[in-house]
This record gives structure tokens, sequence and C-alpha cells, in this order.
């Protein structure tokens, strides 16, 4: 049974090492100070439909930075190429928020919780199965939608970054229906997205295959799309593709 259990240790840690973290010559801390210079407010959460700020286990504290309702006065401009580069702590794959070293947490909160505006396009969208935060809730109203932001129109996965609509906030956006946020796939059209930064530290394995980065914008507070004329069209209003009334 020892050699049974030192074989899984072993497995789980090159597992951990293969597939969980970037190699280090693809992060970067070009663009990162104007992040740790930001205010980085608490965030502000309630219950939703009977669950709580904190959702169910495993990582409650996770749970609340997912669950934050709170917007930005002012959200900072930062490129795709920024967002995906950023550093995190290495080894905080799977690992919950209070199993992580002091340091770790530290280097995390240089950066988290910055709100922060990101322009790409949208290549892919799923409604996420039941998750912790959402206190496990099968119905569609209670999940995330989970959308992939890449750099250039066309992109796969490998060269997104995930950014995330959460039931909380998107209770207050009617418009941000699922044929709309399929029309921005379809069309292809530029997005310009603000909400707040945020390290998802338990998806390590998804990486490089269908995220670049850790670390994501979640949750969205403000979707808008690029016209042909170059207006900032926020989706609440209007879909791209239909006609302006």
């Amino acid at each position: 049974m020892a050699a049974i259990r030192g074989a899984l240790v072993v497995l789980a840690t090159f597992t951990l090492g293969a597939c969980g973290f970037l190699p280090i010559t693809r992060l970067s801390s070009a663009g990162t100070d104007v992040l740790v210079q930001a205010p980085k407010p608490a965030p502000v959460d309630s219950d939703y439909h009977a669950c709580g700020p904190s959702g169910s286990q495993p990582d409650y504290a996770l749970n609340r930075r997912k669950n934050r309702v709170d917007t930005a006065s002012q959200y900072i401009p930062i490129s795709w190429q920024t967002l995906a580069r950023l550093p995190f702590p290495r080894r905080v794959g799977y690992r919950f928020r209070n199993q992580w070293t002091s340091g770790e947490t530290a280097d995390v909160a240089r950066l988290e919780g910055a709100a922060i505006e990101v322009e790409g396009y949208i290549a892919s969208l799923k409604l996420e199965t039941p998750e912790p935060p959402n206190c496990y809730s099968m119905d569609p109203r209670d999940r995330d939608y989970h959308l992939w932001l890449t750099e250039q129109p066309h992109q796969g996965k490998r060269e997104s970054v995930v950014v995330e609509i959460t039931p909380r906030v998107r209770v207050s956006h009617n418009g941000w229906s699922e044929d709309r946020l399929r029309a921005l796939i379809e069309t292809q059209v530029r997005v310009r997205l603000r909400g707040w930064l945020m390290l998802d530290q338990m998806h390590p394995e998804s990486m490089p295959w269908t995220r670049f980065t850790l670390w994501e914008m979640h949750p969205i507070m403000r979707i808008e799309w690029k016209s042909e004329r170059g207006d900032w069209i926020p989706l609440d209003s209007l879909s791209p593709g239909a006609e302006r009334p």
C-alpha cells in the first residue's frame, strides 16, 4: 500500500508539473505596474436563489471572488497580451486558498481584484455544469457562462483567456441572452469587456489546451461590441447583426 501511495503522489506531482503550469517563458510582468497600484476593493456579494455569498464547499474564499456583484467607478484598460501573460505562483493549482502559503497569497493579491477592461473576440461559449459558487444548482439560470476571449478573430481556445458571466450579474442584464452571446461568436465583432481580475487556480489541467492562463475576468460586468462605424454598442441594447433602431 505504501508503494501504491508513493506512486500516486509521483503521478499527481507529474500531472501538476506537466499539465498545470505554463512554461515560465510565457509569463511576463510587463504592464503589471498599473494593476499593482490599482484599487482592489473587497468583493460585494449577496444571497442568490438561496445560495449564500460563499457558495458551497470546498473553496469558499474563491467562491466569494466569483460571486461579487459590485461595479467599479473606473476600469483599467489592459491589452489581451498583458492579461494572458500575467504571472502567478506556479504551484497554486488544485490547492484551495486556505492551503496557500503567505507568499503565494501575497503574490496573487498584488494583482487580483483590479477592475480591468480588455478587448478581443469571443471564440466560444458554454453554459457550465453545476459548480461550487452556485451551490451546485442544476437550474440553467443559476449557472455560469464561460466565454473564451482571443486576441484576434477566428482563433481557438488554446489562444484564449476565459472570461465568465455569473448568474448573480446576469440577472441584471436581460440583453445578455444566449442568442446575443452567440451572435458575438458568429459575427466575430470586436468586443470590449469590463470586469474583475481573478485567478481561478482550479483549472490547471486545461492549460494550454483550452486556455492560455489561469487568470480570468470573473465576473464580467459590462459587454460592448464595436460597430462598423466604430461605435461601442452595449450588448444590453442591441445584438450584433441586428438593425439599429
